[in-house]
């Protein structure tokens, strides 16, 4: 990750998390005097116009449902690991449809430092997955992402009620060999904080007020709030900059910074989820790319045009970037799983994992196909998403190596990575290297 633009540097202790979430609260007229303009910071971090030394940023109701969402992949999960103990629907659910008289906590850890909070209520009220997921029909399925994963939930509970299947991967795997954890997981980041980022917050975002507050009391216009609210569901640490693609590309307590000091880490402000993982996994793993510096740099200088109050042109541009920058990290994803696909199906066959390996990499690849399509300002075509789930099909290929089938997949795979390079122009080495 390149640093983004900025002749402003802010102080680590200025990361301080901000309550507030979706538009639901009484319309208040008051308005405030209009600040000088501000310069691009170096983290996400922007002062009010209308309450002297408090935060206009707030995205709280994102940051539970960016946990809910890898909280459901630990849960699945677990069902496959030694020592596993059978998982009913009804957790899985408790997840999904979250409700705050349950009073969870994150199953997320932090590395050696704990949590500043930890329960998901505490952190945001009334936030489930469920209730912000895409009502489209996913292409090749003819069901509603809803529909697919409740129907995935029953056979993960059913799996892990088989001994024989309990504590390995086949506690989550179906008859026809896919992957159902990496199936929930990719379709729910497409379907709800992908959807939600592009199709509803940076889609609506113009028609968004911008010269008063939000609602009575808040320190944020509803443009802003809403620019917050997309921002939030990338789900990148406020000093994302700070993070190198090697410690974005590590794990659990690789991708936080204690930037405040305080010995505890913020989920609101210290912590980076899945899309804004992924885009320093693709920068570590390509040639001539940015994904992470890119998106960031257009989500600071969209915001802050939105402070300044800069034309709707300027501010769609930004819009435009991010928005682009989110797609390609996941087509460039599916590209990295295309190639592991690839590698795990000419090694069918020379040991036990191989099996296990190409389940993981193809759902990986497929789900991530899935999330593609919930973005109105995509690059990739309805088209060219019809054919490439066209090529992958609903399950993976266990043809042997050398056989007519397993050739003929092959050429299929291929031509799905020339849709993803005629769609985003990726280079050829990163077409091969991802």
């Amino acid at each position: 990750m390149r640093a983004p633009r900025s002749t402003l540097l802010l102080a680590p202790a200025l990361l301080i998390a901000c309550g507030g979430d979706d538009d639901k609260n009484p319309v208040d007229g008051n308005g405030g005097e209009t600040p000088g303009e501000i310069e691009v910071p170096s983290a996400y971090v922007f002062d009010s116009r209308f309450s002297e030394g408090e935060s206009s940023v707030a995205y709280s109701g994102q940051t539970v449902r960016n946990l809910l969402l890898q909280d459901l992949k630990i849960l699945i999960d677990s069902a496959g690991k030694d020592g596993a103990r059978p998982i009913s629907v009804q957790e899985m659910l408790d997840l999904y449809d979250y409700d705050d008289a349950l009073d969870l906590q994150s199953r997320t850890t932090t590395g050696d430092r704990p949590a500043v909070e930890s329960r998901y209520s505490a952190i945001s009220t009334g936030k489930n997955l469920s209730g912000k997921i895409s009502g489209d029909v996913v292409i090749g399925y003819g069901r509603t992402a809803d529909e697919l994963v409740r129907g995935w939930f029953e056979v993960i509970a059913a799996n892990s009620e088989d001994a024989d299947k309990l504590g390995t991967p086949a506690a989550y795997t179906d008859e026809n060999g896919v992957d159902l954890t990496q199936m929930v997981n990719k379709v729910l980041i497409g379907a709800v904080p992908y959807y939600q980022a592009t199709g509803v917050y940076l889609a609506g975002l113009l028609d968004r007020g911008n010269g008063e507050p939000h609602s009575e009391g808040k320190a944020y216009t509803s443009m802003e709030h809403g620019w917050d609210e997309a921002f939030g569901y990338f789900g990148a640490a406020r000093d994302y900059s700070r993070y190198t693609d090697a410690k974005l590309a590590g794990s659990v307590g690789d991708y936080t910074f204690d930037s405040n000091g305080d010995g505890r880490i913020d989920f609101k402000s210290e912590y980076n989820f899945g899309l804004s993982r992924n885009a320093g996994k693709r920068d570590r793993g390509g040639t001539g790319v940015d994904f992470s510096g890119d998106i960031f740099a257009a989500f600071l200088e969209g915001r802050t045009l939105i402070v300044n109050q800069g034309s709707e042109g300027e501010i769609a541009a930004q819009r435009q970037a991010a928005a682009n920058g989110m797609e390609k990290v996941i087509a460039a994803t599916v590209v990295h799983y295309i190639n592991d696909t690839l590698s795990d199906m000419a090694a069918l066959g020379t040991d036990d994992e191989s099996r296990v390996n190409l389940n993981k990499h193809w759902a990986e690849m497929k789900g991530y196909t899935v999330a593609l399509q919930y973005n109105p300002f995509a690059l990739i075509s309805q088209g060219q998403l019809e054919e490439l789930h066209g090529i992958m099909g609903q399950a993976p290929s266990y043809d042997a190596p050398g056989s007519a089938g397993y050739d003929e997949t092959v050429r299929e795979y291929g031509r799905a990575k020339e849709v993803f390079q005629a769609a985003y122009g990726f280079s050829d080495a990163n077409m091969a290297n991802w």
